[in-house]
């Protein structure tokens, strides 16, 4: 492979990794565009499901034109993909937003499906093609969030958008010149196996990739940045499991591998000893190994053997990307409605704390005033208020320590349990993937 050829490959590549980034990036900037359109937290999801709902219903008919004009259909992708995350970034309505996103979805699937023909024509082989591909979007799937919540802390939630513009339309230069075309072969069937289980498995992540983000700014109060360095965690995981797992054979064991691991790492965030970043790490590096594992070999699964690999990536993309809108569909009022359910309980449960604690008698219903206007607020905002600050303020002793610290403790902990059955729902939701996989497994290309 010559310098240019190489040069190639990683801008195509590159261009994969960042429109799956789009899928989760803006998960770490959410609290940011709550704050700037002042919309519902139901409504706000939209900015999460416009893209993937788009992304999943465009990518076959993408790939479909794709496998025969890919250079311009990747042109064009590429251009449109630039110009609606400008539209996303200066957006000057939540709607404008959705629609610029939805634009997103739409042009992202023309992207990757253009790509996947793009590096076969490069590299000469549908198979290291395919590998390639493959790598590219477990890459962009899991480094989204933390990217996306460096940019937001260092430049503000609109640098996302800002930034992919650019890069994008440098991947054209990546563009080879294709004069002719093979013949176009007949179309094979998708694989539905592999694809069923890409969805459920993509389904499952949605808990890793946007609720554990969620829990660690809103509920525990990280800082974008740090909570981006939390989840860099299971992006490594995902690189290794991905760059090494290949040699678990046969493809339906080590996609089942992957699908256990990544259930049971969510299994342990639904069952976390404590609120703490650290506890989440060993789950995080369960759940990445196995997504490096499991979209692996599914995605290899369903391209393998076939002769239009670009009609057959779309079938993977649609498939994992309406796999993360049944996932927030079916999570979301889970989520939702335990953090209700606990926020009334830590209430009812701090209330009894004001009540015997050792600070005098006529601060403990101001306290109480000031915790629950707090708790008002931040609810407005969808966070965990700083409740032990508010409480400091009021005395400086052992007792208003001690109160602050127990009333501190108590939420973190609702937040933390508020987060817990979505977690374990998406374990389930994962290891029903096992049972395409298991149903798959005679075929001896699995």
């Amino acid at each position: 492979m010559t310098v240019s050829s190489r040069t190639r490959v990683a801008l195509l590549a590159l261009a994969v990794g960042i429109v799956l980034a789009d899928s989760s990036v803006v998960t770490i900037a959410l609290p940011e565009i709550l704050t700037r359109y002042e919309v519902e937290i139901e409504t706000l999801a939209w900015a999460l499901t416009s893209f993937n709902l788009a992304l999943a219903l465009s990518a076959v008919p993408a790939a479909l034109v794709a496998r025969r004009r890919p250079t311009a259909v990747f042109v064009v992708g590429a251009v449109v993909f630039a110009a609606a995350s400008l539209a996303c970034a200066f957006a000057p309505s939540f709607g404008v937003l959705v629609a610029g996103r939805s634009l997103q979805g739409v042009a992202g699937a023309a992207v990757v499906c253009a790509a996947l023909a793009l590096l076969a024509g490069v590299t000469g082989s549908d198979a290291a093609a395919a590998r390639l591909w493959v790598f590219a979007g477990i890459l962009g799937a899991a480094f989204g969030p933390a990217a996306g919540g460096i940019l937001t802390q260092l430049l503000g939630w609109e640098s996302i958008f800002v930034v992919q513009a650019p890069i994008l339309l440098l991947t054209l230069a990546a563009v080879p010149g294709v004069s002719a075309l093979p013949p176009i072969a007949p179309l094979e069937r998708p694989h539905l196996g592999a694809n069923a289980a890409l969805m459920l498995i993509s389904g499952a992540l949605v808990a890793a990739l946007f609720l554990l983000v969620i829990l660690l700014i809103n509920g525990w109060r990280l800082e974008p940045l740090a909570a981006a360095v939390v989840v860099t965690v299971m992006p490594i995981a995902a690189i290794a499991a991905a760059r090494f797992g290949g040699v678990i054979t046969p493809r339906w064991a080590r996609a089942a591998s992957g699908v256990i691991l990544v259930a049971g790492g969510l299994a342990g965030l639904g069952w976390l000893p404590e609120a703490g970043a650290a506890w989440t790490v060993p789950p995080q590096l369960a759940v990445g190994a196995g997504l490096g594992l499991a979209l692996s070999a599914l995605t290899e699964r369903a391209l393998a053997g076939r002769s239009s690999q670009a009609v057959h990536g779309g079938w993977t993309i649609a498939a994992r990307h309406a796999g993360v809108v049944l996932g927030l569909v079916l999570l979301t009022p889970i989520f939702t409605a335990d953090l209700e359910r606990n926020k009334d309980e830590a209430l009812a449960a701090g209330t009894s704390f004001v009540l015997d604690s050792r600070v005098p008698p006529i601060d403990k219903l101001g306290i109480a005033r000031d915790v629950l206007v707090a708790v008002d607020r931040a609810e407005a905002e969808a966070r965990v208020p700083d409740v032990g600050e508010i409480v400091r303020e009021r005395g400086d002793d052992s007792a208003h320590d001690d109160l602050a610290e127990s009333l501190q403790e108590q939420l973190d902990r609702a937040a933390t349990n508020a987060f817990s059955r979505s977690f374990l729902a998406a374990a389930l939701l994962g290891l029903a993937a096992l049972v395409p996989i298991v149903l798959s497994r005679r075929d001896v290309s699995l």
